[in-house]
């Protein structure tokens, strides 16, 4: 590939700043949906799992907002709105709220809202073990290139109707490297899998 020089490239070291898991198999008990704003059941179980972990960091999470990114992996993106949507379709009319709250970027988009989060945002399609690889390496390009210098990675697994959020919240690390932790926490391996 023109122009990459991949010996100039570079992994920067992460720090594990926190960390949370969430169960539920009720995604719409976790939602906070009013007649002016609606996202799917999903993003509010991203919030909520979020929300966990930034209580290990609040203030630091708050003072880093301008900058601060998320990820998020799922293979269920956001089913429960698109089969409301299709079924009331056939019904007629259609709130354009519904249609705002199905969009898949939602589940990284309502927790910067809420936060108010400025940095960049991802959503990636596929299993956390698959895809937990990819979701570090951009949390680790964010970081060493200054477009994030805190990042929300989050992961979503469904299984027989039950959802399970995992969040790591990580930011430059400085001697004690904890990608590995990171990994096996998005991955859904490992006692991290299991923590809180």
């Amino acid at each position: 590939m023109p122009g990459c020089e991949l010996e100039n490239w570079s992994i920067v070291t992460v720090a594990l700043i926190g960390q949370s898991s969430f169960s539920t198999a009720d995604p719409a008990g976790a939602s906070v949906n009013r007649p002016s704003f609606y996202a799917d059941p999903l993003a509010w179980v991203v919030a909520v799992a979020v929300e966990r972990a930034f209580s290990d960091s609040a203030e630091e999470v708050a003072a880093a907002a301008e900058d601060a990114g998320v990820i998020v992996i799922s293979s269920g993106l956001v089913l429960p709105t698109a089969r409301a949507i299709a079924e009331k379709v056939s019904r007629g009319r259609v709130s354009p709220l519904r249609f705002a709250g199905a969009n898949p970027g939602v589940l990284a988009a309502l927790p910067c809202m809420q936060w108010q989060l400025r940095g960049p945002s991802l959503v990636l399609v596929g299993p956390p073990d698959q895809a937990a690889s990819t979701a570090l390496a951009v949390a680790q390009d964010w970081l060493e290139h200054g477009q994030a210098s805190r990042v929300a990675c989050v992961a979503h697994d469904e299984n027989a109707g039950h959802h399970t959020v995992r969040c790591a919240v990580v930011r430059s690390g400085e001697d004690d490297d904890r990608a590995d932790d990171v990994f096996r926490l998005l991955a859904g391996t490992g006692s991290e899998a299991r923590a809180r």
